[in-house]
């Protein structure tokens, strides 16, 4: 079988386009040569490193797919059932590739571009899947991603994490698949979030199994770092975290590099304290002189773009007309039949520029692109973005990169020079304009003095640098720009260190009932984020059955507005007046109000009563609660939205125990551990880079058989079956509907469960304590810290007995508990002990449960323990997954004989 070459597979993928020759250095190793076949054969070692490419020369193409050419052809081939390995049909000659890739953009208008993109090479690859060439593990793994558009076999990449999107079904539980290849696409704020343990958007519960598959066996492409902020510094601190969080070895279970992508790339900002450049500097991948000796390069690199300044400028004194100045410059340049591109550095400009361009050409065709808006209002505007012919685009930094656009006619207000360069790359993109067709006008921006606000979001010093590299510039080429240095960095920004990433492992909130904040690390201060929905009150507090916020209703906010918003709320509402925002608090699960000084917090969602106004669907976010124009309501559609007040989303909830089904406690436990095995299996390889002093496989399936046991306990018992006495011949793990809640309202089996392996396991157990993290945490409600929850209280007839997670000193497990997991039972029921609560050594000579689980975390390194961590919660969740897809017919012979 003929191997396929590199530039053969980015042809298939991309429909005929040949890859530019750094292209095939980046997928095939830097002696690759697209005048050289051969070298196009063998693959490269995946590794953190610089790729420094300009504007329009196919980045994106260039990584998804030397990433994805580079994982298929290096797969290993199971044994055949005689013991003989199926023969290679390739000779890349290099370990596995990740097996995630995580590609990380600052703005959500660049995420959905690029989905789009890998959408369509992934199902071109499917479809000409014959030409490729394909080992059987490549080929289901290229099926698992790019699915064959059938309800049975759908895609499962691209994946698309960010602020307001909601997943189709198929896509859901992607997290509950660490063996399986994915793509995922993001902004930095949802997937740095969850690679810091604390996801924004999502449920805290599940910020370990993220924390997971996005600190192992993936390779992150950091793209546009120039607009990252402090978040460019964060990636390159877990990227060394990935490196030697390990005790001594690797920090995660399988391969973990960095890529980072930019054509102004300041490669001293990844030089952080734990995060030191190799000897000769990073490797750099750059144009050579085989890329620029091709006409399509050289057109693009040459391409020529006429600068001038205007004649106008922002100052104090042009305020108050600013916008008009700006309107009357737009219509006296904008070429008729093209595309005039206006960048200005601050939503409201844009607004007002907007607003006035309207007044003044009513029948142009005009459009508004920013961040702020909801999705659906967003796509209305971007439509005219993308459509052929006469129109003007007033727009924020959203369109400043990774936008394929080409304008003819750029208006740029004055921005750091990194900005610049990638805003002078939406004008003339291609080449397409000969000399003198293409202008760009760049508006100085001239403040008071050097704390000015007309800077903002940007410093007067970084204002001042790129001003003085435009004064003897005429000509915005690539060719012309790369010859000029780009401005050191003196900012100081805040540094992740290790104690922030140890500390960051555990997930339990502070007495408080607080987090620690990680809004620092993600974004500046001004780039911080909360998420807004509207919804008609009428009067009422939010109910507790109020749907969550479908995708299309969220709006982007910034935290300084959003505050900005909320102290305008406090000066406008009188005592007698509703307050009109609100948040959902999980830990209490009911709606509270948010006001300030306490809100708004980073990556949370607020709703907002539709009278307080704030936003215009042809606007988008504005902040003002003294004008409220009509906003339509978008209504949640049934069969996306749940009920924020549904028990799953509080500490409470156990929403896989109620799946429609009937299962016994003995039942579910056999599916779990076959799913665990089955699990275990897929990812051999990568277990035994762990060095546990047991075998990974029994920890694992010991901790499947244990996981559940404490579901035997009465308080679970009877919120399962109520007082159907018919049932109590059984021991069940899964109900088909609630009958009551919990009479503790934070019972927690699954502390029970581990209790009670602790309990009868010998100090000698070599993997104990690994054992019992394993069954406590794989809800995500159970973790490293122990202790009672506000308000937890034992009950009046042991009024001093210890009690945590609904779990009382002295409860019992009965002995039909064991046996109902197939472990040999005690002869007498076991009386659980909350001595692991107390600090330091408890009254046995014992260390404490915090003491034992950090021990834990310290030895394996936090990215490999909560990997393991999510082996059994996938496993888990799988095989009850299953069970709630038994017929109806299984379920009606369930419930006419319960002691099936």
């Amino acid at each position: 079988m003929t191997p396929v070459r590199f530039d053969t597979f980015f042809r298939l993928a991309t429909g005929s386009h040949t890859p530019y020759p750094y292209q095939c250095r980046l997928a095939c190793g830097p002696d690759a040569d697209p005048a050289n076949p051969s070298s196009l054969q063998t693959g490269t070692v995946c590794q953190s490193q610089l790729i420094h490419i300009p504007t329009g020369l196919g980045k994106t193409a260039a990584v998804v797919l030397a990433w994805l050419w580079n994982r298929l052809y290096t797969l290993p081939h199971p044994p055949s059932p005689n013991g003989s390995s199926k023969p290679q049909p390739n000779h890349v000659a290099h370990k596995p590739w990740p097996r995630r890739l995580v590609y990380c953009l600052p703005m959500r208008t660049l995420v959905e571009q690029t989905a789009e993109n890998i959408q369509r090479w992934l199902a071109n690859l499917w479809e000409k899947r014959d030409a490729l060439a394909l080992s059987d593990s490549a080929l289901a793994e290229l099926h698992w991603m790019a699915g064959d558009r059938s309800p049975d076999h759908p895609a499962h990449s691209p994946l698309i994490l960010m602020g307001g999107q909601q997943l189709e079904s198929h896509l859901r539980d992607w997290d509950l698949y660490p063996e399986k290849p994915c793509i995922v696409i993001g902004t930095q704020d949802m997937l740095l979030s969850r690679a810091l343990n604390r996801g924004y958007g999502m449920s805290r519960y599940r910020w370990p199994i993220h924390f997971a598959l996005l600190n192992n066996d993936c390779l992150w492409v950091v793209d546009e770092t120039q607009l990252m902020g402090v978040g460019l510094e964060t990636t390159a601190q877990l990227d060394a975290f990935r490196q030697f969080l390990g005790n001594g070895r690797p920090g995660t279970v399988g391969p973990a590099a960095t890529w980072w992508l930019s054509a102004t790339l300041d490669a001293d900002r990844l030089n952080t304290v734990d995060h030191t450049p190799p000897n000769g500097g990073w490797p750099n991948l750059i144009l050579d002189d085989r890329d620029l000796a091709l006409e399509s390069v050289r057109a693009r690199v040459h391409a020529p773009k006429k600068l001038v300044r205007a004649e106008i400028d922002l100052s104090d004194s042009t305020l108050p007309n600013y916008a008009n100045l700006v309107a009357d410059l737009v219509l006296e340049r904008h070429v008729q039949g093209s595309l005039t591109l206006v960048i200005l550095n601050r939503v409201n400009r844009a607004q007002e520029v907007y607003s006035r361009l309207k007044a003044m050409a009513p029948h142009a065709d005009l459009a508004l692109v920013h961040s702020r808006f909801r999705p659906p209002d967003r796509r209305k505007h971007e439509e005219v973005l993308k459509q052929p012919g006469s129109r003007i685009v007033i727009a924020t930094q959203a369109v400043e990169a990774g936008i394929d656009i080409s304008a003819q006619t750029l208006i740029t207000e004055l921005a750091p020079w990194s900005s610049m360069v990638q805003r002078f790359g939406r004008c003339n993109r291609y080449g397409e304009f000969g000399s003198g067709e293409a202008s760009i006008i760049w508006i100085d921006i001239a403040p008071r003095s050097e704390n000015s606000d007309l800077c903002q979001p940007y410093t007067c010093a970084e204002l001042h640098d790129a001003r003085e590299r435009l004064k003897n510039l005429q000509d915005a080429s690539p060719i012309h720009l790369q010859r000029i240095d780009p401005p050191v960095t003196s900012d100081i920004r805040p540094v992740l260190r290790r104690k922030d990433i140890l500390e960051l492992f555990d997930t339990t909130p502070d007495l408080a009932g607080h987090d620690l904040d990680i809004s620092r690390f993600i974004r500046d201060h001004e780039g911080t984020d909360v998420q807004v929905f509207w919804r008609a009150l009428n009067g009422q507090e939010p109910s507790q059955n109020q749907p969550e916020p479908a995708p299309g209703e969220l709006c982007q906010v910034s935290l300084a507005s959003f505050q900005a918003f909320l102290r305008s709320l406090t000066k406008r509402s009188g005592t007698h007046q509703l307050w009109p925002v609100w948040i959902w608090n999980p830990l209490a699960e009911q709606w509270e109000e948010a006001r300030v000084p306490q809100h708004p917090r980073p990556g949370a969602t607020y709703l907002v009563n539709v009278d307080a106004g704030g936003y215009s669907s042809e606007l988008g976010w504005f902040g003002t609660a003294d004008h409220a124009p009509h906003i339509p309501l978008i209504t949640p559609s049934d069969n996306l939205s749940t009920q924020c007040a549904d028990l799953g989303q509080g500490y409470s909830g156990d929403p896989s125990s109620l799946r429609g089904v009937w299962v016994t406690l003995t039942e579910h436990t056999r599916h779990v551990c076959t799913e665990t095995h089955n699990l275990v299996s897929s990812l051999a390889p990568e277990l035994t880079q762990l060095d546990l002093r047991e075998p990974p496989a029994n920890i694992l399936v010991t901790a499947a058989r244990w996981h559940d046991l404490g579901k035997a306990h009465e308080v679970f018992q009877h919120m399962l079956r109520g007082d159907d006495s018919s049932r109590a011949q059984q021991l069940w793990a899964k109900a088909k509907a609630p009958a009551r809640p919990a009479s503790r309202r934070y019972f927690r089996h699954e502390l029970a469960s581990a209790l009670a392996w602790l309990l009868t396991q010998p100090e000698s157990h070599p993997e104990r304590d690994l054992v019992a993290y394993l069954i406590a945490s794989h809800h995500g409600k159970v973790r490293l810290s122990l202790r009672s929850m506000p308000g937890e209280e034992p009950p009046p007839d042991r009024p001093d007995a210890r009690i945590a997670r609904g779990i009382v000193e002295g409860d019992l497990l009965p002995p039909e508990a064991f046996a109902a997991i197939e472990v040999t039972p005690p002869a007498e029921p076991l009386r659980l002990t909350l001595d692991l609560m107390e600090m330091g050594r408890n009254s046995s000579g014992h260390p404490s449960w915090l003491e034992r689980m950090l021990a834990l975390r310290d030895r394996l390194g936090p990215f490999r323990l909560a990997w393991l961590e999510t082996l059994l919660r996938a496993a888990d969740a799988r095989a009850s997954a299953a069970e709630s897809r038994q017929n109806a017919n299984t379920q009606t012979s369930n419930t006419s004989n319960p002691q099936i």
